[in-house]
């Protein structure tokens, strides 16, 4: 019966996006509204205020020639500014939004060409924080999705550098097994 008068609900974490006769009128905030659907008005869609994230896989190459596969989590949310509209923007400006913070999340490959395998696990962190600067810096304005943070996961070479790393760590037991020598402990 309430929708019948134009009455409707927003739940709380949520924007409703209300269009006047096909127009932008404005983004709706939790609570009730009315909006007489006989004027003209109606909710074409909701956009989610909640912590959304996205795993973004991304294959590689270090500065010393090392092929690694880099698994980041990605945590983003529309931005909740006053009179910014990033709701609306959030709604509008992109289909896809998951897909667009991963085409932008491969800042990462440029990160990684500028650090060598070992030190690559060291700066982790500042690989996570370079991500969350560049996905600020590309989409915060114009989309309305910020709140980037940045969960490196994984960093895990490919499969020729795993074997060569296996081998070097057992260089050493083979030669003592081979000669029959015994390290003091």
């Amino acid at each position: 019966m309430a929708k019948f008068f134009g009455c409707i609900q927003v739940g709380e974490y949520t924007r409703a996006i209300s269009e006047k006769r096909g127009k932008f009128h404005k983004e709706l905030k939790p609570g009730c509204h009315c909006l007489p659907w006989f004027c003209g008005y109606r909710i074409v869609g909701r956009v989610s205020m909640k912590i959304q994230y996205l795993v973004v896989r991304c294959d590689c190459k270090t500065k010393d020639d090392v092929f690694v596969t880099v698994v980041a989590s990605i945590h983003y949310g529309v931005l909740d500014v006053p009179d910014k509209n990033n709701g609306k923007k959030a709604f509008y400006a992109h289909s896809d939004p998951k897909s667009l913070i991963e085409a932008h999340s491969f800042t990462v490959k440029t990160a990684i060409s500028s650090y060598t395998f070992d030190q690559l696990f060291v700066k982790k962190d500042d690989l996570a924080v370079t991500v969350n600067e560049k996905l600020t810096e590309n989409i915060s304005a114009d989309y309305g999705f910020g709140n980037f943070k940045t969960l490196v996961l994984d960093i895990a070479p490919d499969e020729y550098a795993k074997r060569i790393i296996r081998l070097t760590n057992a260089a050493p037991k083979m030669a003592v097994a081979l000669t029959g020598a015994t390290f003091p402990k």
